[in-house]
């Protein structure tokens, strides 16, 4: 299996940068495993086959953060090889925003005690970190058949941070992660009102590569309205505090139109950004493929005035035909 193996020196001017390293294959116990090779992406020593991710095909891999630190920094996540959801395999994407979790954790709003959502989630890498980092979690996706991989990630991690917690001599916790945290999988389709004002809004709505665009095949009509549906989500799970974080890679023409329509209610929470703040920043990880294509972008809602004391419906969900107020 491939670990991505924290490396960085004074140089680096304080970004985080990882090497891909590899250890056997073995059980969970694997998790200790000492390194035996490194391999740099390009030199030819390869021999894993690798999905259209850029990420190696292996049923078990070890993600290192180099933003991390003690319990937080290692975490194991089972991989569906074969499995025909984009949610089954690891992508560059939540790596990427695993990554600057560990880094940023206090200015994406993630502290002990907070609350989260990941749009998305797949097999849960992102909100592991953000849970061990202390904040309660709820990991959704629309797949139901991914929730179960997810799920033993969330026990597996569990397990390995308790370990990792022992050693160190500091406590753990009952309900999730080491830092107090926890996650709590569920099933959630964007565009489901009830669903999404039934669970309420978070400090932080966390997503990565959520509009992976197949434009050829869905059309840009369709895709528009998952768009839509997506948007309506979000705005239903967040207020005006909230941080919604992003890690986006550019594939189709058709996705820079999400951004279009985000932009409509939602505002760059980066001081001193203009109008191109849209386009994101740039946070690569040495040894991540694609991660150098990959964009960060960190929003706020727009505040919007209320007109006789009448509560506004709900942007994005308009369009798709619900009745939703904010």
């Amino acid at each position: 299996m491939w670990l991505l193996a924290p490396l960085c020196a004074p140089a680096c001017g304080g970004h985080s940068q990882a090497l891909v390293v590899y250890v056997p294959t073995t059980p969970p116990s694997w998790a200790t495993a000492a390194p035996i090779r490194i391999f740099i992406p390009g030199n030819g020593t390869s021999s894993v086959p690798t999905h259209a991710t850029g990420i190696p095909d292996e049923v078990f891999r070890r993600v290192v953060l180099g933003s991390g630190g003690g319990r937080c920094s290692s975490f194991a996540i089972e991989q569906v090889i074969g499995g025909s959801d984009t949610g089954s395999v690891l992508w560059s994407g939540s790596v990427v925003l695993a990554e600057l979790i560990g880094a940023r954790a206090a200015t994406f709003g993630i502290v002990p005690g907070s609350t989260a959502i990941e749009l998305g989630a797949g097999l849960g890498l992102v909100s592991i970190v953000a849970s061990c980092l202390g904040a309660r979690v709820v990991a959704t996706d629309g797949d139901e058949s991914i929730q179960p991989v997810a799920k033993r990630n969330v026990l597996l991690n569990q397990r390995l941070q308790d370990v990792a917690g022992s050693q160190s001599g500091s406590e753990s916790n009952e309900g999730g992660q080491s830092g107090a945290g926890s996650v709590d999988v569920r099933q959630l389709w964007w565009g489901d009102v009830a669903a999404a004002r039934a669970l309420g809004s978070f400090d932080t709505v966390l997503g990565s590569d959520l509009v992976y665009g197949t434009d050829g095949i869905v059309g840009p009509v369709a895709r528009e309205a998952s768009f839509a549906a997506l948007l309506c989500t979000m705005w239903l799970l967040s207020h005006e505090n909230t941080t919604l974080v992003l890690t986006y890679r550019e594939r189709k023409p058709i996705e820079a139109r999400f951004f279009t329509m985000l932009w409509e209610q939602f505002e760059p929470d980066v001081e001193g950004t203009s109008g191109e703040a849209w386009r994101g920043e740039a946070s690569p990880i040495a040894g991540v493929p694609e991660s150098s294509s990959v964009r960060l972008f960190t929003f706020r809602r727009r505040r919007r005035g209320r007109t006789g004391g009448d509560t506004p419906p709900a942007p994005y969900c308009a369009a798709l035909g619900r009745d939703a107020v904010e």
